[in-house]
């Protein structure tokens, strides 16, 4: 996240939370919310293609979870308090695809990690919460 304020623009994260989580050493998943009219499919698909570089077919994009959380804080003008609907999906990508990704000069931090070697402390953003939640850390994927 070497540049936060394309984080803003292109992926509607907050300008006071770019920096923070720029600077916090720690993972975000690639995510944004949704478009106005856009299903959660498109935007995973999205997702891959826009952050990630991926060209994933739809049918390799599965859902794995849907959760509501309540954020925020009545006192906190920043972050006052509203729903967060996560749509969480996991893609079957290859190990060469992930060895071969073009990282943007944007997201030069932009890497694949087996998530057996990540913990809930390990993210940012509340990521790690979404994936604890959803029994990520638990369970384990087989490699394509």
């Amino acid at each position: 996240m070497a540049r936060p304020e394309i984080w803003i623009e292109r992926f509607l994260v907050g300008p006071k939370f770019a920096p923070v989580y720029a600077s916090s050493d720690k993972y975000v998943l690639p995510a944004r919310h949704l478009h106005w009219y856009e299903s959660p499919l498109d935007a995973a698909h999205s997702i891959l293609r826009d952050q990630v570089g991926l060209s994933v077919p739809r049918g390799e994009i599965s859902l794995v979870d849907v959760q509501s959380h309540v954020s925020g804080d009545v006192k906190n003008e920043d972050e006052p308090p509203h729903w967060d609907i996560c749509f969480l999906y996991r893609a079957q990508i290859s190990e060469k695809m992930g060895v071969n990704l073009a990282r943007p000069e944007w997201f030069s931090e932009l890497v694949f990690r087996p998530l057996g070697s990540l913990g809930r402390d390990d993210f940012t953003r509340g990521h790690g919460d979404v994936l604890d939640a959803a029994g990520m850390f638990r369970k384990r994927f087989p490699h394509t």
